[in-house]
């Protein structure tokens, strides 16, 4: 799998990268001014592959980093590495012809992320799949809610309605003890007027009773009906009671998580800040114990929530008129089987383990060292001086330790002797520097034994290194220091390659201690290497941009901003109009120096510019003007750079003029090569020095063609055209580069300027011709 873009957030500067392809060659370049960012995306990529990260990683804001990849798998797809039967059916066919995607480390702590398939495919699928899922649970919920609310008003009813009766029950027990009293007492009278009460009496309990009685029957009536109305909830409502105990227990295990992930939290925070060793013991031993009980509840909150999903499912199917022990049966197969479809998490875990290694290549991390005993090589051990670079050298040897076990020493020597020879060849294909100017470094190794001055290893073998020239044989401790670094580098980039293993190299700024002319050996070393691993690296330098290969800078650059306003931006190769001319700068070095060097300077017509803007300009003016003869323009950087390419083409006894910006900088150059060039011959500085009445040479063009022709824009500009590219921070530079290959083109010619610009140009490049003589 192929590292292709990625997008950082929260991380150091970098809030939001946004998406970044890199280059298709394998080689990316990352450029841009100190503090700009470079160097976070390069910590950032390799904090996604090994999943660490440090505190002063993390923003001011304390937003934890979220950092995603995206792999192109080569000539494979998708479903070559992932088991089919474990992906949803309605996943299948959308993986069949993939041949990439994205994977993201998101961390919840520092010390603990998840690492996962981001994929916009995958994640739209799983979550469309949970928001139906949330949707039907909170519809089961309602309804669950319904109906335990309804039994439950039901079973208050029954309670009151029991109650009532009861006490009819009761009621019509008394009256009718009263009335077979008062029949009695009416038996036994003998007296009329006696009796005759008696029979008042009884007729008026008598219809209390009959009332009451009639109350009884309307309430066990009505009893009978609610009761009715409970039973036929039956499965439901005992399955209600069910889910909603669940639930609650549910809701309580996650909040009582929560706490204790809050806490862990705090306490690993605090820790994080602490450096009294007694706090941080104790620190350590409640962190311990609260890991401990995290995983206690984690567990339980993990069995409760298995019994909700199930609990769930059944109550759906139950709802809809199923039977609760066929729903049962059936959630549990349901289950079973979802168990073994992937998760977003389980599929970035199986695409783990086929990703390049993400690899920081540090300076001076193993150099190879003067000496190293062959048991250490046997023993394999790695804290041995110089070991990794002894391994990298052996292995583009084509040799390991078994080699050195064969007990015939003359042919180990001679076997030894043909490879310094091979790789010292090899060494020299990518480094060119000379001592002197014919005598090249080569590369020697030797096996030797020690003798009894180091008695307890005496006679035990050893290899030897020596860095040689036809001068001097020096151990690698004893050459210098940019020497040293290369060898370590071209020596771990070497025995990568050679060993296939996919890996993805971070360099921050190769070769600072190299000469130019070593430090594009280095980006030669990066283009023999790139066939197999990728590298992406952080530079200033101009000798590692390859001018014709553009399209593997990527810019970084710091919005304006304080704290944690101040961000890191992004560029790529198609943007970077946008970039500032700081961040450009080792570009248009790179540009400016090929110019002299491809543009041979010539002994007259040669005119000093300020900048590569204002060479770009004139070319294309020249070009739609019909200039009389050529002049060559020669780019200084800055015009107060201005006079030393004048004692640079005074020292090769070279004519030229030099042209300057009507700035308060150009006046004082003006005057500088007046006094110490021209030495105050007004006549020679006349026809020499042009000091131009605009502030830049972009401001020669109307305002309706520097919207139509350089900025490509119908906007309102009230200030000068060069003042608009400084407010809005344009790259000036790109802007010119761009105008010149349409002129170039044939997009742009003479008659789709405006009299005013014709004028302006036309009048300069008079000047001009007349200053070189043509």
């Amino acid at each position: 799998m192929k590292l292709s873009a990625f997008r950082i957030r929260n991380f150091r500067s970098m809030v939001d990268s946004k998406v970044n392809h890199l280059s298709s060659d394998n080689i990316t370049a990352l450029i841009g001014q100190n503090e700009s960012g470079k160097t976070t995306i390069l910590e950032g990529l390799h904090s996604f592959s090994n999943g660490i990260i440090s505190e002063d990683m993390l923003r001011s804001d304390s937003a934890f980093p979220e950092i995603a990849c995206y792999f192109e798998f080569n000539d494979k797809y998708l479903k070559e590495y992932l088991d089919l039967d474990k992906i949803p059916n309605g996943l299948k066919k959308k993986l069949e012809k993939k041949t990439g995607i994205w994977l993201e480390r998101k961390w919840k702590t520092l010390t603990k992320n998840v690492f996962r398939c981001s994929d916009s495919e995958l994640v739209d699928f799983y979550e469309n799949l949970s928001e139906s899922h949330h949707s039907r649970v909170e519809t089961i919920y309602k309804n669950i809610q319904q109906i335990n609310d309804e039994t439950n008003e039901l079973r208050a009813d029954i309670k009151i309605i029991e109650k009532d009766k009861t006490d009819l029950v009761k009621e019509t027990e008394d009256l009718t003890k009263r009335l077979n009293k008062t029949k009695r007492s009416i038996d036994r009278a003998k007296k009329p007027d006696l009796i005759l009460l008696y029979q008042n009496e009884f007729e008026a309990t008598n219809k209390i009773y009959i009332q009451k009685k009639n109350d009884l029957d309307e309430i066990l009536k009505i009893l009978n009906e609610k009761q009715q109305k409970l039973e036929a909830y039956g499965e439901k409502d005992r399955l209600a009671e069910r889910f909603l105990e669940i639930k609650r227990n549910f809701d309580a295990e996650h909040e009582n998580f929560n706490k204790r992930i809050e806490e862990l939290h705090y306490f690993e925070n605090l820790r994080s800040k602490t450096i009294n060793p007694k706090e941080l013991e104790l620190l350590a031993n409640n962190i311990e114990y609260l890991k401990t009980e995290q995983e206690k509840l984690q567990n339980n909150f993990i069995e409760t929530q298995n019994k909700l999903d199930f609990i769930e499912r059944v109550t759906e199917k139950v709802l809809v008129g199923k039977n609760t022990r066929v729903a049962e049966s059936e959630v549990k197969i349901e289950l079973s089987k979802q168990k073994e479809f992937y998760t977003l998490e389980e599929i970035g875990d199986v695409l783990s383990k086929h990703l390049p290694i993400f690899e920081f290549f540090e300076d001076f991390s193993s150099l190879l060292p003067n000496r190293i005993d062959l048991a250490d090589l046997f023993d394999q051990n790695i804290s041995a001086e110089g070991y990794k670079a002894v391994n990298n050298f052996l292995s583009i040897s084509g040799l390991n330790s078994s080699f050195f076990k064969q007990e015939n020493d003359r042919i180990l020597k001679q076997r030894i002797e043909n490879l310094n020879g091979e790789i010292t060849i090899d060494f020299h294909e990518f480094w060119s520097q000379k001592i002197g100017k014919q005598n090249k470094i080569h590369l020697n190794f030797e096996l030797e034994h020690y003798n009894d001055s180091i008695p307890e290893k005496s006679g035990k073998p050893y290899l030897e290194f020596w860095i040689k020239d036809n001068y001097e044989r020096l151990y690698p401790k004893q050459r210098s220091r940019g020497v040293r670094w290369f060898l370590s580098f071209y020596l771990e980039l070497k025995s990568i390659a050679m060993s296939k293993q996919k890996k993805v190299l971070l360099i921050d700024e190769p070769g600072l201690s190299l000469h130019a002319k070593a430090q594009h050996d280095v980006l030669k070393v990066f283009d023999n290497m790139k066939n197999d691993l990728q590298i992406i690296y952080c530079t200033h330098s101009t000798q590692l941009i390859d001018k014709e290969k553009m399209f593997r800078i990527l810019a970084v650059e710091r919005k304006e901003g304080k704290g944690i306003n101040s961000q890191s931006v992004i560029l790529d190769s198609k943007s970077l109009k946008a970039a500032n001319n700081e961040t450009m700068m080792p570009v248009h070095s790179v540009f400016s120096g090929h110019i002299i060097k491809e543009k041979s300077i010539l002994k007259a017509r040669n005119l000093i510019v300020d900048n590569i803007s204002t060479f770009y300009y004139l070319s294309a003016f020249s070009k739609l003007i019909g200039n009389k003869g050529e002049v060559h323009y020669i780019p200084s950087n800055g015009v107060n750079e201005i006079p030393v390419m004048t004692n640079l083409l005074t020292g090769w006894r070279t004519d030229f003029s030099v042209l300057l910006p009507g700035t308060t900088e150009g006046q004082k150059v003006f005057e500088e090569l007046k006094n110490s060039v021209f030495i105050n011959d007004v006549d020679l500085c006349k026809s020499k020095l042009i000091l131009m009445k605009e502030e830049n040479i972009v401001d020669l063009f109307s305002k309706f063609d520097f919207k139509k022709y350089i900025l490509n824009k119908r906007i309102g500009i009230p200030e000068a055209n060069s003042e608009y590219i400084e407010i809005n921070n344009l790259a000036g530079n790109y802007l010119a580069s761009q105008f010149a290959t349409m002129v170039d083109n044939g997009e742009i010619q003479q008659n789709h300027l405006d009299e005013q610009t014709t004028s302006a140009i036309t009048k300069l490049i008079a000047l001009i011709e007349s200053s070189v003589n043509i």
